[in-house]
């Protein structure tokens, strides 16, 4: 119950952020008001039992009735009832339902266009509701990250799917994502890339992804671009693990992207990069193993960024300043 609490008073907290910004009331102090509020979040200090999909409950035929059907072109319509087993089980732990399985058919039924505008619109409330979400994402590592992290994978396939043609997006549906995935950034913690057997976790890789899709819609204002932008910056800097599989070159993406389409982003991006480097001094005397994370985790970005090439003249002007001072 306190961890409810915990994320309904951020989620307040959040909004009215959000609402600053638009309202053009907040800029200069973003950042700051942001780190506070990533650096305030209480964790878990043990994990709790986290209740798995029954990958005996015939997900696996159906899996392979689908595909089947998709090769021999011959599915013409999946029920609802089919849907929702297949994004029950986006919590598997075994790769082979999760990843080959159930994102790779998702990702086929969009593309043939086998999916209706009422069921997109049903997979993206269930992805964005709270119990998807946010499970146990305030313990230790645990193996709900799967769910998570997948649930934002699919969200980005399924934003890209409403840009290219499905149109199936109302703004309270955008909102309800935008919402959802800044409270998101702010409490997930897990930086697990590749894990043993169950496969790939990757949620800021996933993260990046939604990021890279919430950029490009038009209808999306600049302010809750900025907002968004604003907090991944944040997180990344206070994330205690490393990002080693290929996380920072995903971002990295996404920051050019974003910032060459407005100068707003850019300014914003080059004044958070400089107060980024100063607060680097302060870890580094800290001669902790988290601390020697975030100082690596910005190496490996600001090395991504560079590499690129494409962000604006002023911005790799400040990346080439500091590659000296890189760990």
């Amino acid at each position: 119950m306190e961890a409810n609490n915990q994320i309904d008073d951020i989620r307040e907290q959040l909004n009215e952020i959000r609402q600053q910004v638009n309202a053009g009331e907040l800029f200069q102090s973003l950042g700051t008001r942001l780190e506070s509020l990533v650096t305030s979040v209480k964790r878990e200090p043990v994990a709790t039992a986290v209740q798995l999909p029954d990958d005996n409950d015939g997900i696996r035929d159906l899996l392979t009735q689908l595909n089947d059907q998709l090769k021999a072109e011959s599915l013409a319509t999946v029920s609802d009832q089919q849907v929702l087993q297949l994004v029950r089980h986006i919590g598997s732990s075994d790769p082979s339902v999760r990843d080959k399985g159930i994102y790779f058919l998702f990702n086929d039924l969009i593309q043939q266009h086998l999916l209706s505008n009422q069921q997109m619109t049903m997979i993206v409330r269930y992805l964005t509701s709270d119990t998807v979400l946010f499970a146990h994402i305030l313990e230790p590592e645990n193996d709900a990250i799967y769910q998570r992290a997948f649930a934002v994978l699919l969200l980005s396939v399924l934003l890209y799917a409403d840009r290219a043609g499905y149109h199936f997006l109302d703004q309270e549906l955008v909102n309800q994502v935008v919402n959802q995935l800044a409270l998101y950034m702010v409490l997930e913690a897990d930086t697990r890339g590749f894990i043993k057997t169950n496969g790939w976790a990757h949620a800021f890789t996933h993260v990046g992804n939604l990021l890279d899709e919430l950029s490009e819609r038009e209808r999306l204002t600049r302010a809750d671009k900025l907002f968004l932008m604003a907090i991944i910056i944040e997180r990344y800097k206070t994330l205690d693990g490393a990002l080693i599989f290929g996380e920072p070159q995903r971002l990295a993406g996404y920051f050019a992207r974003l910032t060459n389409k407005n100068q707003l982003y850019a300014d914003y991006f080059l004044k958070q990069l400089k107060h980024w480097r100063q607060e680097l001094v302060i870890i580094q005397q800290q001669e902790s193993q988290s601390g020697w994370n975030r100082i690596y985790n910005r190496g490996r970005l600001i090395e991504s960024m560079i590499v690129r090439h494409d962000f604006s003249d002023a911005i790799m002007q400040y990346l080439r300043s500091v590659i000296d001072f890189l760990a």
